[in-house]
C-alpha cells in the first residue's frame, strides 16, 4: 500500500497531546440510521478489530496476504498514537447500536512540485459485511468531506484493492477517478 508522504508513522511536533475532535457532520434520522463520529483512545479494541478484518477479507491481495500471525498486538501502539494525532482522524460508523464501520484520513503533504500542498489521504475504510449497500460507506464519506472542508482541504485521495470490484464500484459511485495504478515487483 501507497502511504502519504512520511508514512503512517510520521509525526509532527506537538502531535503527542490529545486531538481536538472536529465536529459531527449531521446524521440522518431514523432508528436504522447510521450515525458516525469520531474515534476516541478508548475505541481502539474496536478500531484494531475492524482494521485487522479489512487486512483480512484482503489475504489473497499479494501485500496484504502477509499479514504477521501478531498484528493485532503490533497495531496497538500504532493506532492508538493515530488516534491522538492531530493530522488525522478515525471515524467510526455505527447502526442499531453497534459499530459497523470505519475510516481513517489523514491530512497529508503533497509534493513542493505539484498543487494543492496538502490533500486528504483516505485508508483503512471497512464497512462489515452484514451492512454493505445500506449507506454506511456514504456516511463515513460525508464525515471525512465535511472534516476536509474545516481543515480547507480540496482533494481527497486513496488506494483501493483492484481485484475488490465491489469497492471500484463504491469509490466511482462516491466521485472518484483512476488517475494512478500500485504496482509490485518482489526481489529474490
Amino acid at each position: 500500500m501507497t502511504r502519504p508522504r512520511g508514512g503512517e508513522d510520521a509525526r509532527t511536533e506537538g502531535e503527542a497531546s490529545r486531538r481536538e475532535a472536529p465536529r459531527r457532520a449531521p446524521a440522518p434520522a431514523g432508528a436504522d440510521a447510521v450515525r458516525v463520529r469520531p474515534a476516541a483512545l478508548p475505541d481502539l479494541d474496536t478500531v484494531v478489530a475492524l482494521r485487522i478484518a479489512l487486512l483480512r477479507e484482503h489475504g489473497d491481495n499479494p501485500v496484504y496476504s502477509r499479514l504477521r500471525p501478531d498484528a493485532a498486538t503490533r497495531a496497538r501502539p500504532l493506532f492508538a498514537a493515530q488516534l491522538e494525532s492531530r493530522q488525522e482522524t478515525t471515524f467510526l460508523a455505527e447502526s442499531r447500536g453497534a459499530v459497523v464501520g470505519i475510516l481513517r484520513c489523514v491530512e497529508a503533504q503533497g509534493s513542493p512540485l505539484l498543487y494543492p500542498s496538502n490533500y486528504a489521504y483516505v485508508s483503512s475504510v471497512y464497512v462489515v459485511p452484514p451492512e454493505r449497500r445500506r449507506g454506511v460507506l456514504r456516511a463515513l464519506m460525508g464525515a471525512a468531506v465535511h472534516w476536509c472542508g474545516e481543515r480547507g482541504l480540496t482533494e481527497i485521495r486513496l488506494h483501493n484493492a483492484p481485484e475488490n470490484h465491489l469497492s471500484s464500484g463504491a469509490w466511482d459511485a462516491l466521485g472518484f477517478e483512476v488517475v494512478e495504478h500500485l504496482r509490485l515487483r518482489r526481489l529474490p
